[in-house]
């Protein structure tokens, strides 16, 4: 089976997921608040499993999807430039954009491959834009081969108690040894269903919108100042640095969107002289390691 996923971080984690082995696992250490917990409880702390399987059957579609121009290419000259402006900041040269994308170029072919040669392909998915984009663009490149795919959808909150639950916005939230609790939500991919979400795939292609949003659950195309008011809601009166600031936005909304693209947003707003520019200065443009 070769597994899906939509980041490198996730797809990681899916690794690690597979050959999962707590005697084995580096740091693991737990933690005690007010009271030791108890042996039942630190058991219960490790019920942990490895998903099974090659850890080398997984790919990364990890090409930003709910960002830039997809009307072309996925890893033509357009989606190059996305790349470049998105995480220029962080002093990427030339050959480690071209490394990336030759990396994401043998995984889409590793795909193709899988689904050409009757591999069943299984796709972690969650509610992310990026992750909702990935899923959409890997049913529409499938559309036309007749394969075995089934979907691994995140839930929103997931119980882990009678009184408690966690809440989860992607796949690189959960930790290795828990993947294979979500093995019950598998279903299977119908071809119905995969040329439905192809034609929506095409849609969004045709519009082209800067962004791509979740809205109402739905995949929406939006633009590029869609989450300018959630940067303007939470600017500080007083002096701040740029990353706090992002930080605070990524924690609290959880939207998953990328702190390069609220730096991009915001430094937009700066070299526009607007309103902004009038209540803030800013200490540090650059962005900062948190």
């Amino acid at each position: 089976m070769l597994e899906v996923l939509f980041s490198d971080s996730e797809k990681g984690l899916i690794k690690a997921a597979k050959k999962y082995n707590i005697k084995n696992m580096p740091g693991e250490v737990v933690g005690y608040i007010e009271k030791k917990t108890t042996k039942a409880e630190s058991e219960k702390h490790f019920e942990e499993k490895a998903v099974g399987g090659n850890h080398q059957d997984i790919v990364n579609i990890g090409f930003l999807l709910d960002i830039g121009d997809i009307s072309g290419e996925i890893d033509g000259n357009e989606r190059q430039n996305v790349f470049r402006k998105v995480w220029g900041r962080f002093g990427f040269d030339n050959k480690e954009q071209e490394q990336f994308f030759q990396d994401q170029r043998k995984d889409m072919e590793k795909l193709l491959s899988a689904a050409k040669d009757g591999i069943p392909i299984r796709i972690w998915k969650s509610s992310a834009p990026y992750s909702a984009c990935g899923f959409y663009y890997v049913c529409h490149l499938l559309r036309n081969i007749d394969c075995n795919i089934s979907v691994v959808s995140l839930p929103e909150y997931y119980p882990i108690s009678e009184n408690e639950t966690v809440e989860y916005s992607h796949w690189g939230e959960v930790d290795a040894g828990k993947f294979y609790q979500f093995l019950p939500f598998e279903k299977q991919l119908t071809n119905i269903e995969k040329r439905i979400i192809s034609d929506r795939w095409h849609g969004l292609m045709e519009e082209n919108a800067p962004l791509r949003a979740i809205i109402n659950g739905k995949l929406t195309s939006v633009p590029e100042d869609f989450y300018d008011f959630i940067i303007m809601n939470n600017l500080p009166d007083n002096n701040f640095i740029m990353a706090k600031l992002i930080g605070k936005l990524l924690g609290e909304y959880r939207l998953c969107v990328s702190d390069s693209w609220y730096a991009l947003r915001i430094e937009k707003m700066i070299e526009e002289k607007n309103w902004l520019l009038l209540k803030i200065r800013i200490l540090h443009i650059h962005m900062e390691k948190f």
